[in-house]
């Protein structure tokens, strides 16, 4: 395991753990949140997915 891949895990954890892009991306000392947010775009549209499930959920009870 590499120095990079374990950066990589712990901000992929982190957002997936609802830690706001913003404060994930000073953490990692990106300079502009668009690089982190490019990086992660996975990640991302994950949690868009999930957000989504839980309010369809919701509407449905």
């Amino acid at each position: 395991m590499t120095v990079h891949s374990l950066v990589h895990s712990n901000a992929t954890l982190l957002l997936l753990n609802g830690i706001d892009l913003k404060i994930v991306s000073a953490h990692l000392g990106h300079n502009d949140i668009q690089t982190t947010a490019n990086i992660y775009i996975d990640v991302l549209k994950s949690q868009q997915q999930m957000v989504a499930q839980l309010i369809e959920f919701n509407l449905e009870i």
